[in-house]
């Protein structure tokens, strides 16, 4: 496994360290149960599954950590079978262990949320911790999704007949730097501590995890998005269509960005509109 030195913004101490290569090994489970009765459109049943993969220097890798990830999506009928209640809960965390050499996980190993199928108040993996100078998702240690869907049923509409219908949503959780931060998260609703990610100072201070140096920055409370989606239905499953607002998109110093060595620091903040496209439900 390796990740180009070229595509990694991140702490400049760091790029050696993250971009060179590294053996990843070790046995992996995954286990599977789906009583949905129709997988890309799925109106009764429940679709779960649990992954955990053991990487160990006992099998040649160079990074010791353990990561569970477990999702479980569940469909009720309501209004006689008009309306569809879908509803999906993600929950992850990875542990570190071993030597202090091996105890920063990969980037590409780390736990991400944010997207289309996953929070849409995020654009693409982009919840949770970031680089303290370049803003940067950095992914990290745990991480808690929830989305809620009201599938309605299809009103007749001019052009398009009964083909379009309508989903509102809501989603909510994070990316957090350890797994220990997420229930200890679940009730807060905005990010704390907002002064230390208005410090631009390009000195990094902070803890250092297994997921490399944090800064003064925390990303550990619940992050909301309220949106809603169009469905469009085809013979091979709807075309979708999501709008999401996030009620409380994270801050973050950028002081660095190696494409623009003359960059003027300044506070990035997360999208409050989010736009997704993509064919079948998000869940």
């Amino acid at each position: 496994m390796k990740v180009n030195a070229s595509s990694v913004q991140v702490e400049p101490d760091e790029i050696p360290l993250i971009s060179e290569p590294v053996q990843v090994g070790g046995p992996s489970f995954t286990w599977l149960r789906d009583t949905r009765d129709a997988p890309l459109d799925a109106k009764r049943g429940t679709y779960t599954s649990f992954q955990e993969f053991l990487s160990s220097s006992k099998f040649g890798s160079q990074a010791d950590f353990n990561q569970v990830d477990v999702s479980n999506s569940s469909y009720y009928q309501m209004d006689r079978g008009r309306i569809t209640l879908a509803r999906n809960t993600r929950y992850g965390q990875e542990r570190a262990y071993g030597p202090p050499s091996a105890e920063l996980i990969p980037l590409p190993e780390r736990l991400y949320a944010g997207g289309g199928n996953s929070h849409r108040g995020f654009g693409i993996n982009s919840a949770g911790p970031r680089d303290p100078q370049t803003g940067f998702p950095i992914g990290g240690a745990g991480v808690f999704v929830n989305s809620t869907e009201l599938r309605l049923p299809a009103p007749t509409l001019p052009y398009v007949g009964n083909s379009l219908s309508f989903v509102p949503f809501h989603d909510m959780g994070n990316v957090f730097t350890n797994a220990s931060d997420t229930w200890s998260s679940f009730l807060r609703f905005r990010q704390q501590d907002r002064d230390g990610c208005r410090n631009l100072d390009k000195t990094v201070t902070g803890p250092v995890t297994s997921t490399g140096h944090q800064g003064t920055c925390t990303f550990n409370y619940f992050s909301h998005a309220l949106g809603l989606g169009l469905r469009y239905r085809t013979p091979v499953g709807p075309v979708r269509v999501d709008f999401s607002y996030n009620l409380n998109p994270p801050i973050y110093p950028v002081t660095y960005d190696s494409l623009h060595p003359n960059l003027i620091p300044y506070v990035g903040e997360g999208a409050h509109f989010n736009f997704f496209f993509s064919l079948g439900q998000s869940f």
